[in-house]
């Protein structure tokens, strides 16, 4: 049998009952996650979690009190290795990434870690939804490239914050005015209770959110119960083309940015290519000799089209994306924010509103599986399935 989904509804109110389960439950993530799949790299669960009994033995007394959660195995975390998917690079972190340092404060467990591709070239984000998918973690959190369609292969919430508010500090190979940390969760409140322990209180903006009053649609035919929702709420539902949104979802998917987001790691491939994946030698040459004029012919590519897409969202207050489009992954360098549905649509909003789309979002998500209190699979005959 699979493991049930984590909630942190539902594990607030097992610990809330009975704070020295959290041990067992431990014991049992751990197990599960060893087994989780090659490259998985465990943290010490059990003994992180009695710490945490023996210094706040009130579940109440921390807003993430006992939450499992996983990270990619390019975030910083002092004890564990830090990797980008090519073993000769990897290396052992002094400090805790920042979101990291956050999360522990909160009183959140760390699981483990779970591998990205070589260089974070494909779907680097899939390791962490992937486990949130399997009832190993009640969130993960991962480098926002190909979150999207992490989170819509494995049916789970990806939220992508505003630009800024979610500190970079701590994640290797990360280009922060290109890229950034999306958290997944199996739904759309506990990721948002994340996003609002982890973000940068200097970064928020200090405007009143008031109540989005129309919601952008792109159609493409599979925008039906889109145009339902927003009459539901009495929102205006404007169609949108998706033509801009298109044009920079596919210069974002160019070649030309991965010089940007590999620049710490140029001067190695350039001395020993050897270390690099037999696989990835060309591209990677190709991308760190290319020509200047190139990229800065992209960046004014993507100036214009964020000045495009911005006069377009003047239309109207929130989009939203249908199933299977694939436009989500320009947000971060338009600076935009957006959260990813379990059935792979999204809603996406100007930089600051990620209130207006936690809150719209809620009316658009369904349960995508059955969830439960109880975290893990406890068979008949054990003990604890009589507590």
């Amino acid at each position: 049998m699979s493991a049930p989904l984590l909630t942190l509804d539902g594990l607030r109110a097992r610990f809330g009952r009975c704070p020295e389960c959290l041990v067992e439950v431990a014991d049992e993530i751990a197990t599960r996650f060893a087994a989780f799949g090659d490259g998985c790299i465990p943290a010490s669960l059990a003994e992180a979690a009695r710490d945490l009994l023996a210094r706040h033995p009130d579940p109440s007394a921390l807003p993430l009190w006992g939450m499992p959660y996983v990270v990619g195995s390019n975030v910083d975390v002092v004890g564990l290795p830090t990797s980008i998917g090519v073993p000769a690079l990897d290396f052992q972190p002094d400090f805790d990434a920042d979101v990291v340092m956050r999360l522990q404060a909160a009183g959140a467990l760390l699981v483990g870690k779970v591998p990205v591709d070589p260089l974070g070239l494909e779907v680097p984000a899939v390791g962490a939804a992937a486990s949130v998918a399997a009832g190993l973690a009640a969130f993960g959190i991962a480098s926002d490239l190909g979150a999207a369609a992490a989170a819509a292969r494995h049916r789970v919430v990806a939220i992508e914050p505003t630009r800024g508010l979610i500190s970079t500090e701590g994640l290797f190979a990360i280009a922060p005015e290109l890229d950034g940390i999306a958290i997944f969760a199996v739904d759309i409140p506990g990721g948002t209770t994340v996003r609002c322990i982890i973000e940068n209180a200097s970064e928020i903006d200090g405007r009143l959110a008031r109540p989005p009053l129309s919601l952008g649609i792109l159609d493409n035919g599979r925008t039906a119960p889109a145009y339902d929702v927003a009459d539901r709420l009495g929102l205006a539902a404007v169609s949108a083309a998706d033509a801009p949104f298109a044009e920079l979802a596919t210069l974002m998917d160019d070649d030309v940015w991965l010089a940007l987001r590999l620049d710490d790691i140029a001067a190695i491939f350039t001395e020993l290519p050897g270390l690099f994946p037999h696989h990835l030698r060309g591209r990677l040459a190709r991308v760190f000799g290319g020509s200047v004029s190139a990229q800065v012919h992209a960046q004014r590519r993507l100036s214009n089209l964020c000045q495009t897409i911005e006069a377009i969202f003047s239309g109207f207050d929130l989009l939203f994306v249908p199933p299977r489009t694939n436009l989500t992954g320009f947000t971060r360098a338009c600076g935009l924010a957006a959260i990813i549905l379990p059935d792979g649509g999204a809603l996406v909003g100007p930089g600051g509103k990620d209130d207006q789309l936690d809150a719209l979002a809620r009316a658009f998500a369904t349960p995508n599986q059955t969830t439960f209190t109880r975290p893990i699979d406890i068979l008949a005959s054990s003990p604890l399935a009589h507590r």
